[in-house]
């Protein structure tokens, strides 16, 4: 991976702390993340925020929810995630020069940034379990339960070097790839277990791990994962 340049890096900053400044004044960002189960003491444990006032370069990012990667050097990379109430794939904001309908995005992240893991903190947990998700919203829910979780990039995003930091849990703990039962959950789990012959765990139908947490609370979710990985 190719790490932040020290321009970079205070950039970074500079943009999650604004992030950070406008998610206290957003009623609408502060409502969605409660409709998640996301309190402000977790918002603040992960450093979300909102670009209510977005940074130079950052414009076509406004009123997105901002999610940093962060690990022990800084944040390293972050994305933006819509939350407006609609179905992004079946929303038009507009047509290309081509004639065809450009859709929203559920996630946007800056021209050339690279994705990388997200939240590397919990790979220090004292555990040999590891449970790796698509999806920051569920990964940081899996983490506040008291699991080390990790998220992915998707299948078409991995890098080698993504195997090689999780060595230790392939090669003396247990890896769940916790996905969802669409196309792309089927693809990201076959090809988990291939590559570190991670097991397998879906959420009921309708459901994912953050859904499961805002109706059950980290006790519900304790008691699926209990038996799912049984």
């Amino acid at each position: 991976m190719k790490l932040p340049s020290s321009e970079q890096k205070i950039f970074f900053e500079q943009a999650v702390s604004q992030y950070q400044r406008d998610l206290t004044a957003d009623t609408t960002a502060q409502a969605y993340l409660a409709s998640r189960g996301i309190t402000p003491a977790i918002a603040r444990q992960f450093r979300l925020g909102v670009a209510t006032s977005p940074l130079v370069g950052h414009e076509a990012f406004r009123g997105r929810l901002c999610i940093p990667y962060l690990t022990p050097a800084g944040v390293v990379t972050f994305t933006f995630r819509c939350i407006k109430n609609h179905v992004c794939k079946d929303t038009a904001l507009g047509v290309s020069r081509e004639g065809k309908p450009i859709v929203c995005r559920k996630y946007r992240a800056p021209e050339g940034m690279e994705r990388t893991l997200y939240n590397v903190p919990d790979l220090k947990k004292d555990t040999d379990v590891l449970y790796l998700c698509e999806g920051e919203i569920d990964t940081l829910t899996l983490s506040v339960c008291g699991f080390a979780a990790v998220g992915t990039p998707g299948v078409s995003q991995w890098k080698t070097h993504f195997t090689k930091a999780l060595a230790d849990y392939t090669a003396g703990g247990q890896v769940f790839c916790v996905a969802d039962g669409d196309e792309a959950g089927y693809k990201m789990a076959s090809f988990l277990a291939k590559e570190m012959g991670a097991r397998t765990v879906r959420p009921p139908k309708g459901e994912d791990i953050n859904s499961l947490y805002t109706k059950g609370g980290a006790d519900g979710v304790r008691t699926w994962l209990a038996g799912a990985a049984s």
